[in-house]
């Protein structure tokens, strides 16, 4: 009964499993060894996730953790971990992102190769990180707000302005004191006869 209860207490000590680990012949989602090239969407519990074998992409918005041998990264929502011939590397659709672990933040544009390493990761240019597990999320930009004046309601567009100056010269040219216009209508035209000077004066 005791030799019973022993590996009952193992397992209660050990922590919370890691659903998702990278191992040599390929990713593992649970109970399931992924080893193909295409990559197939999975669930591990209610994470939806892209994995192949040798790729995981988290597609929730909650954190999702990934066991690198004894270490571990947890990857938010839209960021991509795929092994390579020397370790492994992060990326993002086009967005950049943060590594967050022991109280520092690295910062990476789109990319960031890393290797696993004693003491914890090694991002090359971008840094080290002595932790047993980082965090990486994708860099929300908040655009600050800029004082954008609207114009005012009494302000004329160029072409409008434009539009009216044009009207007026219109009027100008062929409205007031042109005898071809009748007055009562600035689109109509009257004719008018005008009458014949003979040189005795006589109509």
């Amino acid at each position: 009964m005791k030799m019973l209860l022993i590996p009952a207490l193992l397992l209660a000590t050990a922590g919370p499993s890691v659903a998702v680990r990278f191992e040599a012949d390929g990713v593992r989602v649970g109970s399931e060894l992924v080893t193909g090239a295409s990559i197939s969407l999975k669930e591990t519990g209610a994470l939806p996730l892209l994995v192949s074998g040798s790729v995981v992409e988290s597609l929730s918005g909650e954190t999702l953790a990934i066991a690198l041998g004894d270490k571990q990264a947890q990857l938010g929502a839209g960021l991509r971990l795929a092994r390579t011939a020397d370790g492994y590397l992060l990326s993002t659709h086009g967005t950049a992102f943060s590594i967050e672990a022991a109280g520092s933040t690295l910062r990476a544009e789109r990319s960031a190769a890393f290797k696993v390493t004693e003491k914890g990761f090694d991002f090359g240019a971008l840094g080290m990180v002595e932790a047993a597990s980082f965090a990486a999320k994708v860099v929300v930009n908040v655009a600050p707000v800029a004082a954008v004046q609207s114009a005012p309601q009494g302000t004329v567009s160029p072409e409008r302005e434009s539009s009216q100056v044009r009207a007026k010269l219109t009027r100008r040219l062929y409205g007031n004191g042109d005898p071809l216009l009748n007055s009562n209508s600035a689109s109509s035209v009257a004719v008018r006869q005008i009458p014949r000077v003979t040189p005795d004066a006589a109509p």
